[in-house]
Order: structure tokens, then sequence, then C-alpha cells
């Protein structure tokens, strides 16, 4: 299908008004049944989801598979990550910025046979909207509540939707915020079926409008085991192109070395996250291995809310103490960079060198002498059992971590967690903590979905309460893009040096391992693949 795109700037008055058009040809007719493909395809995850709803998590596998199920209003475009139409075939902003409508397709189903129209959206924002996941009893993690600042000082910026008519849906903001369509990108905004939402089954087998539908899904209240496969089919009733594969499995497999035998005898097609030891040997066997650009930032956390860390001088000593080119060279693959800061390096923000204490363990012992430490230990919580895109090997990097911190005079209490409850237990339990380890993969193609998820309003893992920092990250998700907005960003970087609650590591790659039935790989920077682009040798 013809994509045609517009962008549309104007100047009003002493504002600036956006309107951001993209449109392509759309057939208005009912959806018309497609020859089902009937290749069978195995995908290792490198950790299991704990649900099927996007909105719910921030765990990549949960939106790597929901990514095949629910389709979006926009989608991002495979080779920028721009906006480009799914759901909606066009966008607008008001002049004010306070208001978006949205076109939608006339041509799509449910996978339960149900229609997608206006009310189907205000469902699915209604039930974002609802969820009160700000309450850190939950451990959830919702990317509604950081994109609209649901639950902050400063307030939401979503004010509501409407149906303007059976085609057309209008959300409506307190203030502007110009990456709206960048955000909606992401597969935490897919939409799901009204019968799905209204049966509560969103997170083990969710019904939407994507290229693959459930088959086999997850049992209520278990999340996915080791070993487990979730099972897609393709959905004869998709209004897009459907691809090669039939059915899609993803099995999910934690341990590095067991996914690289499972690709080398057979049992899956490919894997996510190869780990360092894989590179050399597939690479001698003739496997194809495709490299992710770093779109993801390992960080140490440090929580200053209480306990001895809240002596910023403290946690000077404790970044000086890190050596983090070391950190680099001997736990990520090449191609990662050491990290300056939050913002990868494709968002070009001014003046990076921002002030991290580079590795200095002599400033690091003079620090520690000079602040009232005394020799209490700090837990240190880190994640076993999963790769992550940030982390290959967490157990390892956390190795290092504390052997340097040691090295300089710190008392380390290992706190290892298994992946399935890190982030709950990150989350609800964060006075068990004074240092762990996390990173952030890169969602949509904006700025302020690292800023948002970490700064935008006080988090319990970092204990961060700084309402300069937060008014600031405001300022520039309002701002569009520009010089203006880089600006802002620099600003940003250099406010969040100086609380120095987090020292940024790494800015990782990561690698896809495919077997030579693959005749080419969807490969995305988010990790978010849409498998129904995969190609097939012989097909």
């Amino acid at each position: 299908m013809a994509l045609k795109y517009s962008r549309r700037i104007f100047l009003a008055g002493a504002g600036a008004a956006v309107l951001a058009g993209c449109s392509r040809e759309e057939s208005t007719s009912r959806p018309k049944t497609q020859d089902l493909p009937t290749a069978h395809y195995i995908f290792a995850n490198a950790a299991t989801a704990p649900t099927l709803d996007p909105s719910l998590t921030d765990n990549l596998e949960t939106n790597r598979m929901a990514r095949q199920i629910l389709d979006g209003l926009v989608a991002p475009d495979p080779m920028t990550g721009d906006p480009i139409p799914s759901l909606a075939t066009e966008w607008q902003a008001s002049e004010d910025g306070l208001s978006w409508d949205f076109a939608l397709r006339t041509d799509v189903v449910f996978h339960d046979g149900s229609s997608f129209d206006a009310e189907a959206v205000v469902r699915n924002l209604n039930r974002w909207a609802a969820a009160s996941v700000r309450d850190t009893s939950s451990g959830q993690h919702s990317l509604f509540d950081a994109v609209f600042r649901r639950g902050t000082p400063q307030g939401s910026i979503y004010q509501g939707c409407e149906a303007v008519d059976a085609h057309t849906i209008r959300l409506l903001l307190t203030r502007p915020y110009p990456a709206l369509p960048k955000a909606l990108t992401h597969p935490a905004f897919g939409m799901a079926a009204p019968s799905s939402i209204g049966a509560r089954t969103v997170g083990t087998s969710p019904v939407g409008t994507g290229a693959f539908k459930v088959q086999a899904g997850l049992e209520e209240g278990t999340g996915q085991r080791p070993g487990q496969s979730v099972v897609l089919e393709a959905s004869d009733t998709y209004w897009g192109e459907l691809g090669p594969v039939g059915t899609l499995e993803f099995v999910a497999i934690p341990d590095t070395e067991l996914r690289y035998v499972a690709l080398r005898t057979g049992r899956v097609d490919g894997y996510d996250l190869v780990g360092l030891s894989a590179f050399a040997p597939l690479a001698r066997e003739g496997v194809q291995v495709l490299q992710r650009d770093p779109y993801s930032v390992a960080y140490l956390g440090i929580h200053g809310d209480s306990g001895p860390l809240t002596d910023i001088n403290l946690r000077e000593a404790l970044m000086a103490s890190v050596d983090r080119q070391a950190i680099v060279r001997d736990h990520y693959p090449e191609g990662t960079n050491t990290a300056q800061e939050f913002l990868p390096a494709r968002f070009n923000v001014p003046g990076n060198d921002v002030g991290y204490p580079g590795y200095n363990p002599q400033r690091a012992r003079e620090l520690l002498a000079g602040s009232a430490y005394e020799d209490a230990p700090l837990r240190f919580l880190y994640p076993t059992g999963a790769s992550r895109q940030w982390g290959l090997e967490p157990e390892q990097l956390f190795a290092e971590l504390s052997a340097l911190l040691t090295r300089t005079g710190f008392q380390i209490t290992p706190v290892p967690v298994p992946w399935s409850i890190y982030a709950e237990t990150l989350r609800t339990r964060s006075e068990d903590h004074d240092l762990f380890l996390s990173g952030i993969n890169g969602g949509f193609r904006d700025p302020d979905y690292f800023m948002a998820t970490l700064f935008s309003a006080p988090t319990p893992e970092l204990g961060l309460r700084s309402e300069a920092l937060r008014s600031l990250v405001d300022q520039a998700a309002a701002e569009p893009d520009g010089e203006e907005r880089q600006e802002l960003y620099r600003r940003v970087n250099r406010r969040v040096t100086q609380e120095k609650a987090a020292l940024p590591l790494a800015f990782p790659t990561s690698g896809v391992a495919v077997d030579d039935r693959t005749a080419s790989f969807p490969l995305s920077s988010t990790g978010f693949e849409e498998f129904n682009a995969l190609q097939l040798n012989g097909d």
C-alpha cells in the first residue's frame, strides 16, 4: 500500500501552532479474509513476560509480543522511528496544541469480529486512564502515567477524549505535548477489543487488530515461566500484509548459553540478546548475527532519599569508584559506548561532557574519608535469571561494580532478586536497597521517553524529589523539536548530574541471531520487531 506523508507547521500570533498530518490511501470496505501463511517460526526471548498487557509493564518481552497482537493508532517507521499511519490514517493538532484529532481506518475489525471504531478507542483510553498505577504498592509501570504525567505535582497532561464521530477520535490535553504521535507508536498504546477489556483478558489472551492473534497465551496470575511458549497465529482478517509466518511462537529461555544451543540444534529459528561468549562461535559457524543500534542506557541507581547515601559527597565518591570504560570493555558487545548522560547519542543533545566524576579511586577514598560513612554495608540489588538489553549478564556486571566499590572502601551487601519480581521489588520495597542495577530500553523516538520515565515524577527506586529537575523535564517535553528544546535537554542533563542520583554506565548494542531459513529479520532498535515483516528463504 502506497504511503503519503505531509507535515505542516504554521506560526500564529505570539505562539506556534503545530499541525502534523499523515495520510495514506485507505479502503472503506470491510476487511477481506486472506489466504493464511503456513510457516512456523520460533523465536527465543531472553526473559519471561509477567503479562501480555503492555499498558501495565515496561517489560521488553511483553511489548514485543503485544506488538504482534495490538495495533496502535500510529506505528513507528522501521527506518526512522517517526510516526506513520496505522489504525489512524491522519492526525492533526489544534493551533493551541491542546487537542489532537485522529481519523481512523474504516476497514478494520478486531480478532473477535467486532468493529474497530472511535468508541473502541475511547474504551481503551478510559481503561488506561482509570488504572491507578502511580500507587507504588502495585509495582506496576504505566507508560500512560509517564507520558501524561499522571500523579505528579505538575498535574496530568491528559484531560480526556471523545468520539467526534464513528471514525474520528479527539484527545484533549491540559498543556501542549508535541511528542504525542511519537509516544503513541509504543506498544503500550495498542488497541484491545472492548470484549477483551470487559473480560479482563488483556493480560493473558488479548484480542486486537494485529497481524497475529493468540492461540496459547498465559494463565491468570502466573505470568510466563522459563521454557513456556506464547503461541500466536496469523489473523485472516488482518487489514495489512501478513507475510509468510502462519504460527509464531515466543519461548522464554533466560540463559544465554541455552539460547545459543537452542538455535544451533534447530529448536528455535532465532533468539534475542546474543551472549558475549557466543559472538565468535556464531561468526565461525556462519550464523547471521544482526546488531541493533544503541538505544538503551544502563545505569547504577542510587537511593539517596534515606540512609548513608543522602550525603551527596558520598554519592560522588561512589561514582568516582566506577571504571565505566572497563565495564563497557568487559561486559558489553563491540559497538557499545560509555555513557556520559542518559540520552543516547542519536538525539544530539549538546554538551554531553556534563560532569559525572571520571574513574578516580584516589579521589573516591578522599571523599569517603571526609564523610560520615562508617563502613555501613550498602545493600546492592541486582537481577538474576535473565539477560537484558542494558545488561547481558547482570550478575557479572554486579560482581565487577561491587569489586570496584569495595576497592575504594565501601562495604557491599549483595541482594540478588529474580528478574520476574525485580521491577516490583524496586518499586514497592525501595527501603530495602541503597544501590541497584537497571536500565531503560528506548521505547519511542523522542528524548522524553528516557527523561519522563526516570525524572518526571518522584520514583521510589531513586528517592529523587527535585522539583527543579521535574520542571525542566516538563519544559523540554512541551517544546517542539528545535534548538530551544535541545538547549533545555542540555540543562536537564546538567541538573541530573548535579543531583547525582544515578550513574549512567553504557549505551549498549545488542544482537539477534537467526537461522539459515531466515532471509530477512525486521530488526528494531527498540526490540519491538514486527514479525509479519519477516522474510523466509524459499517463500
